[in-house]
């Protein structure tokens, strides 16, 4: 942003009005939540947000949280935050989450978990006050090094977009209702941090400054302190080099996006806390839409896919082309599983939540035609005719009516259970048959065993018993079917 003889006070507002109303997403009498953390950047959005809100006829809500890791100091900036926004006439919310100990249940680094709790935090006091979008003070230089660090990291085109003025606003895996749409705007990326300092001078402010910020123990930092000043010697309009080559690829990948979503309505299946992507089709895609559904599967479930890196996109990648049963851990508490027939994500808290996920111990009698509730969904069971109802999903099996009796069962494993998969001769173990098939073991107790009076008649998505399988003499076919939740 150049200043072009008006004041510097003014320039700053002037690049605010103009980032907020090039989104288009806020209107006449929103309520928006500024993210206020005392510093420089936060406390000069702050001001220039309050001297343009009446113009904008925005209602502002300040949140600040103190992440519990710097003891007296973070609570002296939390009282700092608070007695801004009073003497601006503001409506405030100051609260306290411990990071460090989000970081160690969830086995993260401090900066994933400090990121993590915060926009939680933001986006639980949007809900409370009805706001649209929350307001960051995030800067041009912030800009600069967020591409930088993905670079450094080895991310993808989709991350080279780095930040933009306005993009969904995170959300953690347990956020539950606090999912609901909201915006995250960004509208000092025209402002260099060099005249947010001015302009706090200009206005007479003193922000709090973290001393976190100049420890080289952070990668971000040492990007700020080092990296970068080191690269503008060689070439002194690198900032401006960085920034064309995010533009840039923002076009790409949207152009990429497009092409994607078109393809994901045809081979993704997505809940609240899992999605399944046809394994089969996912390997005939070409690499670049094999990411872009890596991608688009980690924005559903995680909120975001920032942290996604090439070398997370060849993992998953890589067991995709597997057998089932192999998995990767991706960030932001994502799981990749190979399935049967399907290339799985789900998120971790829903994985260990130990029991309400398991299928019932005890025998719940199915009705035919009928269904049965689930742990993850139901199961459900319809007489059809030869041929019909026919399908491909490794969650629909065709049976023989008859062989299978008029008394149906839906339970969880059992020590000792024995079955005669689909074209063996003899019975198997169904612990033997789930290790050969590389079913995972967190996963065995969350498959419904399907039963007759005698026999286990279905382990559901992965095979049908011999004994009552469809053939030419077959009069009447039992559908079964397992409906995933969501």
């Amino acid at each position: 942003m150049k200043d072009t003889g008006r004041s510097l006070v003014e320039s700053v507002e002037s690049a605010v009005r103009d980032g907020l109303r090039g989104t288009g997403v806020l209107q006449a009498g929103d309520t928006v939540v500024v993210a206020v953390s005392g510093g420089t950047d936060s406390l000069c959005l702050l001001y220039a947000l309050h001297r343009l809100s009446a113009e904008l006829q925005l209602s502002l809500h300040v949140a600040h949280l103190d992440h519990m890791l710097r003891g007296a100091e973070s609570q002296e900036d939390a009282r700092f935050v608070s007695s801004r926004a009073e003497s601006l006439g503001l409506s405030c919310t100051v609260e306290s989450r411990d990071v460090a100990a989000y970081r160690d249940a969830h086995h993260c680094s401090l900066e994933e978990a400090a990121r993590e709790v915060r926009y939680s935090f933001l986006r639980e006091v949007a809900h409370r006050v009805g706001a649209v979008a929350v307001v960051t003070g995030h800067t041009r230089d912030d800009a600069v090094e967020t591409v930088m660090l993905h670079i450094l990291r080895g991310t993808g085109v989709h991350g080279l977009r780095g930040l933009e003025p306005a993009s969904p606003c995170p959300y953690l895996p347990q956020d539950g209702v606090h999912r609901q749409a909201l915006t995250l705007l960004r509208p000092m990326l025209q402002v260099s941090r060099s005249e947010a300092e001015e302009c706090c001078r200009a206005l007479g402010l003193e922000p709090r400054e973290d001393a976190t910020n100049a420890s080289p123990a952070y990668l971000r930092n040492r990007i700020r302190l080092e990296l970068l000043p080191s690269m503008r010697q060689l070439n002194p309009r690198i900032d401006d080099a960085l920034l064309r080559l995010s533009g840039l690829a923002a076009e790409d990948d949207e152009y990429l996006a497009s092409i994607a979503r078109g393809l994901w309505e045809h081979l993704a299946t997505d809940s609240k806390d899992r999605v399944d992507i046809e394994a089969a089709a996912f390997l005939e895609s070409s690499p670049v839409l094999q990411s872009r559904l890596i991608f688009e599967a980690m924005v559903q479930l995680a909120g975001t896919a920032r942290d996604v890196t090439a070398e997370h996109i060849v993992a998953v990648r890589d067991i995709a082309a597997h057998a089932s049963g192999r998995q990767v851990d991706l960030p932001g508490g994502i799981i990749w599983r190979r399935e049967h027939l399907a290339l799985t994500a789900f998120r971790r808290s829903s994985a260990v939540d130990s029991t309400h996920s398991l299928m019932p111990e005890s025998p719940v009698a199915l009705d035919v035609p009928g269904e049965v509730e689930v742990a993850g969904g139901r199961v459900t069971a319809r007489v059809v005719a030869p041929g019909e109802g026919e399908s491909d999903s490794s969650c629909v099996a065709h049976i023989d009516a008859e062989l299978a009796g008029n008394r149906l069962f839906v339970r969880r494993r059992k020590p000792g259970d024995r079955f005669r998969p689909l074209g063996m001769a003899g019975e198997k173990k169904l612990q033997d048959f789930m290790v050969d098939e590389h079913i995972a073991s967190g996963a065995r107790d969350r498959i419904p065993i399907v039963c007759s009076s005698s026999h286990i008649v279905w382990v559901a998505g992965w095979r049908v018993d011999d004994r009552v399988k469809v053939t030419a003499g077959t009069r009447d076919v039992l559908r079964l079917e397992f409906l995933r939740e969501g």
